[in-house]
């Protein structure tokens, strides 16, 4: 069967079969073109009845551009026509919304505005939805984890570092590590906010000279109508707040790769100590039906690698030349998209791992004991240097186990078998010292101590978040009008 014109998909965001492991349909809707075209249409009328409030047009032509803006209202087949003749993103648009006002009210659409105005602004509310959904998540998922800390506070377990056995300690202390840098880039996300989310209402080169000596309060009056912070400039050549965004999404989404990553490393059949939710039915390969590979977790670092992908093109938008480029904006409308995609879709697949995580207790207690001889070396030469000092005691322990690697044989028969250990201790004495258990330090202390900061810093979060774009389609339904769904 060959597929219609109209149901082509080429981006996997569109994708009927792939699109939900790469984003949410909540997602979606900020960036589909009819919210976007409603979302510019809203930015004309907050100028318009702005203007209005403060005698610059008459109010009755603001009001009829507001009873009009409706997207459904348009003919957006005339706008699609209109951008392949005059190859403007925004003149289409504004002149199929003239068609439908009256004819005096249409002559003071966009007045004194340039698009980029318009677009800056429209793509801030966009930020802004993005950004309350990023924090909704991320607030879940510092609530997961901080339970998962919880609960396995003084659960022994295998310290690794370079990805060998190091030293014991607890499975909770993990996680409030991961809990803590957490909690960082949700400060980083609050940090941001008040500079970011600005409008941007200045005119052609930043002088707002065709709104005369109101600019100042219009722009004022203009952002409060939107909920947006009023710039202190125009920032039509200045993108260090979209760099600023796309580094900060980067960072969120690095340790969201970095817990799903450290879960599918546990997964290894070699230690088998985490794994990702499985169902029966899953399946893992077309030839070997045993697999139960950790995909979900594989899946959120590669849309943390194509998150980080695009924090480059973030710099690269810093680079303008004189009062407008739109350099920078054309690759904003990708690198924004494609990134607050990526992440709302990484954020979603990582509560649901976080949501259903399986620990295997019994397989993390098989692991401890069996290496617990060598993950107590430094409790070891501690015990020992207090009789033989504690270089002595570091160079026998390494000869010690140097050679019970080498020669496969048992650590504490070789140590037992020095004349200079035997001497002097009992192998009861020795087997009390590797005890794992009495090694893990301040373990609990240091869970308990990160998830109090993180507790009392979530208390003083609001108690809701609103997130704008998800409301009704802006053609009613009718999504068949020469934009994309």
């Amino acid at each position: 069967m060959i597929m219609s014109a109209c149901d082509c998909t080429s981006h996997i965001f569109d994708s009927r079969f792939y699109s939900t492991g790469y984003t949410t349909s909540e997602a979606g809707k900020i960036f589909c073109d009819k919210y976007r075209y409603q979302r510019w249409l809203d930015v004309e009328v907050a100028l318009a009845m702005t203007q209005a409030d403060l005698g610059m047009i008459p109010l009755w032509a603001a009001e009829n551009i507001k009873d009009n803006a409706n997207l459904a209202q348009l003919d957006l087949e005339a706008v699609k026509e209109g951008l392949k003749v005059t190859s403007h993103s925004l003149m289409p648009l504004l002149e199929a919304l003239s068609c439908v006002c009256d004819k005096e009210a249409g002559q003071f659409i966009h007045f004194g505005a340039t698009t980029q105005d318009i677009q800056d602004t429209a793509q801030m509310m966009e930020i802004r939805d993005v950004v309350a959904i990023v924090e909704r998540d991320l607030t879940a998922i510092i609530h997961q984890v901080s339970r998962l800390a919880e609960r396995y506070q003084g659960m022994v377990t295998i310290g690794r570092t370079h990805t060998q056995h190091a030293l014991s300690m607890t499975l909770g202390l993990k996680m409030a590590v991961w809990l803590d840098e957490l909690w960082r880039n949700h400060e980083r996300l609050m940090a941001i906010k008040k500079r970011l989310l600005v409008s941007q209402l200045f005119g052609g080169v930043g002088t707002m000279d065709a709104f005369g000596d109101k600019g100042f309060t219009l722009l004022e009056q203009f952002s409060k109508r939107l909920g947006l912070e009023p710039p202190h400039t125009a920032w039509h050549a200045s993108r260090d707040r979209i760099a600023e965004f796309l580094s900060t999404l980067a960072l969120i989404s690095g340790i969201m790769a970095k817990i799903a990553d450290e879960i599918r490393c546990l997964a290894r059949n070699e230690i088998g100590e985490l794994d990702e939710p499985f169902q029966l039915g899953k399946i893992g390969s077309t030839t070997m039906p045993h697999k139960r590979n950790p995909e979900m977790c594989e899946q959120v670092v590669v849309l943390a690698k194509l998150i980080n992908a695009n924090t480059g093109l973030g710099f690269d938008g810093l680079i303008n030349e004189h009062e407008r480029d739109y350099r920078s904006v054309r690759l904003e409308w990708v690198s924004i998209t494609d990134t607050s995609l990526f992440i709302c879709g990484q954020l979603s697949l990582m509560k649901d791992i976080l949501n259903n995580l399986i620990v295997h207790e019994k397989r993390i207690e098989q692991n401890v004991a069996k290496a617990a001889t060598c993950i107590s070396t430094e409790a070891l030469m501690f015990f020992l240097g207090a009789s033989i000092g504690k270089q002595t005691a570091h160079r026998l322990i390494y000869e010690i186990s140097m050679e019970a690697i080498e020669d496969g044989k048992p650590f504490l028969v070789l140590l037992m078998n020095h004349p200079e250990i035997s001497s002097r201790f009992s192998r009861d004495e020795i087997e009390r010292v590797i005890n794992p258990g009495n090694h893990v330090g301040l373990s609990q202390e240091i869970v308990q101590r990160t998830i109090k900061v993180v507790t009392n810093g979530l208390r003083q979060l609001p108690a809701s978040i609103d997130i704008t774009s998800v409301r009704k389609c802006p053609l009613r339904g009718k999504c068949g009008a020469g934009v994309t769904s």
